[in-house]
């Protein structure tokens, strides 16, 4: 996937800045909400990559949005308008994600189930996937009623499929 390897090059370049200054978190907002805003606001999307529009009016708005970013935050997004990257905003919050992961030790991990897990079954999923890998666990819990009881887990390229439906699906395809 060509967008993600570019991704990946901007992600450790800004997360190079970012740790230079420390300012990891401060950036990080910063992406997510760009990210979260040209996710969400097909009008702000389209203003980004209307191609008549100059990219000194696209910096002069998002400037006017993030007026609380310091200069090393808008310089860059600015960087990143310049070089028309904001279209692959999410695969660059993404790999930024996991260098901060990868270098604080921990991973992100979402929890698949039929229902909401108490906050007993929370902290007791989590402290064992922590024993199991032997890093500290993003928990993101996600509610499927299709998945009529267990639950799966995903972690990185991993997936633990413990639903009921997946085996009732292995007992079809035993017969």
């Amino acid at each position: 996937m060509y967008e993600a390897d570019i991704a990946k090059r901007y992600a450790e370049a800004v997360y190079g800045v970012a740790k230079e200054k420390d300012k990891v978190k401060e950036i990080y907002d910063m992406l997510n909400s760009l990210m979260e805003l040209y996710i969400n606001d097909s009008e702000f999307r389209n203003f980004m990559l209307h191609p008549l529009i100059e990219n000194s009016e696209k910096k002069d708005f998002l400037g006017k949005i993030f007026t609380d970013a310091d200069d090393i935050t808008m310089n860059i997004i600015d960087y990143l308008v310049d070089k028309d990257r904001i279209e692959i905003i999410r695969y660059i919050v993404s790999e930024y994600l996991k260098l901060y992961y990868l270098e604080n030790n921990e991973v992100e991990v979402t929890g698949i189930f039929s229902k909401e897990l108490s906050e007993e079954q929370f902290d007791l999923l989590k402290s064992k996937l922590e024993k199991k890998v032997g890093k500290k666990i993003i928990l993101k819990i996600e509610v499927n009623k299709d998945i009529i009881g267990g639950g799966i887990v995903k972690m990185g390229d991993q997936i633990i499929d413990g639903s009921i439906k997946r085996q009732i699906e292995n007992i079809k395809n035993t017969f």
